[in-house]
């Protein structure tokens, strides 16, 4: 189901890229190490602004416990100078699905969701060529949504707030 879901978003980018107007794709290559996969596609909406959607597929073990899931998120940049271009103010959502493994030592798993809302500031970076760097440092708010049986007691699980970091490396054309 994740997979699929984040193959259809995949598609969605796809299709919305074929559309013209300055944009970019990016992916964030640190989660690469840690088990997490994303991917962003950027596009100007006019000379200052861009709108940016994106999805994550993550999987994480550590000794009993693990988790896996998907996320996706939207939002809306401002930029100083020019679109896709500088430095920008970039407010957000997220919606993650995650499925737990509680570490209990008998493989119990358990599901919930998360609602995030965040702010990130940041400087995107173009090269001649189109390569892009995007750095930004923010800070997001989780709001546990839903969560099933296995975590009745921790119905708040997930919620709260936190720093966000942003490295995304891609190309704009």
């Amino acid at each position: 189901m994740l997979k699929k879901s984040f193959f259809t978003l995949v598609v969605l980018i796809g299709f919305v890229m074929s559309m013209s107007a300055q944009q970019a794709i990016k992916v964030g290559p640190l989660g690469f190490l840690f088990g997490n996969y994303n991917l962003r596609y950027e596009k100007a909406l006019s000379e200052k602004t861009s709108f940016q959607v994106g999805a994550n597929f993550y999987d994480y073990d550590l000794g009993d416990f693990g988790t896996s899931g998907f996320g996706i998120d939207a939002g809306y940049r401002y930029y100083f100078k020019e679109a896709i271009k500088g430095g920008y103010v970039f407010p957000s959502l997220n919606y993650d699905f995650n499925k737990t493994n509680l570490g209990l030592g008998n493989d119990e798993e358990g599901s919930f969701s998360n609602l995030n809302i965040g702010a990130t500031i940041g400087y995107q970076w173009v090269a001649g060529g189109g390569f892009v760097t995007d750095l930004g440092l923010g800070y997001g708010y989780n709001i546990g949504v839903s969560a099933d049986d296995a975590f009745a007691e921790s119905r708040d699980l997930g919620t709260g707030g936190g720093v966000r970091f942003t490295f995304a490396i891609g190309y704009s054309f």
